[in-house]
């Protein structure tokens, strides 16, 4: 289970920022860990400026959270992935259909490698995420949405402004088309920064 499970998504890419070609793309196992990082944090008191004063939002409290089950099921989320790869809406139609079933073989797998109780733990947390019908499976995946995020505006801001200087130093535009894109990236910087202020 350590290193043929564990293991595995330390070396498996994130299929979506190997396919945008990516430079040492994270692997499954960087993703999981920084969403666990996301997880912990709902054991810190709410920001008050949050609302959950409408009866649909108070599920939503940290205090009503079961925090040791969301960390446990954000660290092990995506771990089928490490026996059914990571399939991502832009793979193959025939392999995006397969999806559920491959990734619940997986965990059945895991689960007999790991064996019981710890093993039934794993394909149940799995199973809960999958059917994103408590609060802690929903928070696992705006967690999982929201590292994915975080991860793409760090990869913008490490390589796009290197090849945009590559770019600027070789002159390869004009003034006034260089302008307009150093208009439109302050408009996308200013738009991005909202959310993470």
């Amino acid at each position: 289970f350590i290193s043929d499970i564990c293991g595995q998504l330390k070396k498996l890419k994130r299929t979506g920022w190997v396919r945008h070609n990516i430079p040492l793309p994270e692997s499954d196992s960087d993703h999981m860990h920084r969403c666990a990082m996301c997880a912990l944090l709902l054991t810190q008191p709410p920001d008050p400026r949050d609302d959950y004063s409408s009866p649909s939002n108070q599920k939503f409290h940290p205090s009503k959270i079961n925090t040791t089950k969301l960390l446990r099921m954000a660290v092990t989320h995506d771990l089928c992935e490490s026996i059914a790869g990571d399939i991502t809406p832009h793979c193959d139609s025939g392999l995006i259909a397969s999806k559920y079933d491959k990734e619940e073989e997986a965990m059945k797998k895991i689960r007999g490698i790991v064996g019981d109780p710890l093993g039934l733990e794993l394909f149940e947390l799995w199973k809960e995420y999958e059917e994103q019908e408590t609060v802690e499976a929903l928070y696992c995946k705006d967690i999982d949405k929201f590292e994915m995020i975080v991860q793409g505006y760090e990869y913008e801001k490490e390589h796009l402004q290197h090849k945009q200087k590559e770019e600027e130093s070789n002159g390869g535009e004009s003034d006034e088309k260089r302008q307009k894109i150093k208009e439109e990236e302050a408009h996308k910087k200013d738009v991005r920064n909202e959310p993470l202020r």
